[in-house]
């Protein structure tokens, strides 16, 4: 495998399901155990700066009106998405300067607090809901009812 950009090995990284983060300084590599993948890492290390500026740049643009819609649990849908730009307060008193992070976290706990609503892990669901409607996008969960279930 010759050289690769920074941008090409994290493509190739994800290709193979792994996921890189930011962390600080370090970069952290989560993906399956292949000879293929320890080479990428291998390559990520050589461009690391280049790696954690454009992940770091990425981190910080808002996501997509596709990329929310994709990675929405069943049974929420959008109502509306007007995205601020950091720096805005969400309630009770919060300042959001990274607006991708803020989007992407409160996105991921959406998802965790549906599939596991008494999980300790995340707010609750309309503590959810609203800081992202104080950040401009506005959810409606149309999940049945115990009720409608049966």
């Amino acid at each position: 495998m010759g050289s690769l950009s920074a941008i090409d090995v994290l493509d190739r990284l994800s290709s193979f399901g792994c996921q890189v983060r930011v962390e600080g300084d370090k970069l952290k590599v989560r993906g399956p155990d292949r000879p293929e993948v320890e080479e990428l890492v291998s390559q990520l290390r050589r461009e690391r700066e280049a790696a954690i500026a454009f992940l770091r740049d990425r981190e910080g643009k808002l996501p997509s009106l596709e990329e929310v819609k994709a990675v929405l649990p069943p049974g929420i849908k959008v109502v509306s998405y007007q995205p601020k730009k950091a720096p805005f307060a969400v309630r009770p008193v919060s300042l959001v300067t990274n607006s991708g992070l803020f989007y992407r976290a409160y996105l991921r706990d959406l998802a965790v607090r549906l599939e596991k609503p008494k999980s300790h892990a995340c707010p609750p669901l309309a503590d959810i809901l609203a800081k992202l409607a104080d950040a401009g996008l506005e959810l409606r969960a149309e999940i049945p009812t115990a009720s409608e279930a049966h």
